[in-house]
């Protein structure tokens, strides 16, 4: 989560996220499988560079209220190594 918004991806893109902005990150990261319908009005589709559409998340209203465990159906670790990112949700 950066700065209260938490970003989502669709499964298509998860890869060139990865890549493109944790490439050289240091921290665990963790790829979750969120049910959508429990997101309600929270869940904004947005165009982020005219090409790439994204799911964002800013909780119900937009209230910043983060993620409930409830909204989580599966939660795996990425691995990362050399330059390459790995999880079985990934395949």
């Amino acid at each position: 989560m950066v700065d209260g918004l938490s970003s989502k991806a669709n499964h298509e893109n998860v890869k060139s996220t990865l890549e493109r902005f944790y490439l050289n990150t240091t921290d665990e990261l963790f790829l979750l499988q969120i049910d959508c319908k429990k997101l309600g009005d929270g869940l904004i589709y947005e165009d982020v560079d005219g090409t790439n559409v994204f799911p964002h998340f800013y909780g119900p209203s937009k209230s910043f209220v983060p993620l409930t465990l409830d909204m989580v159906v599966k939660a795996e670790k990425i691995i990362s190594s050399n330059g390459q990112f790995t999880c079985s949700m990934l395949n």
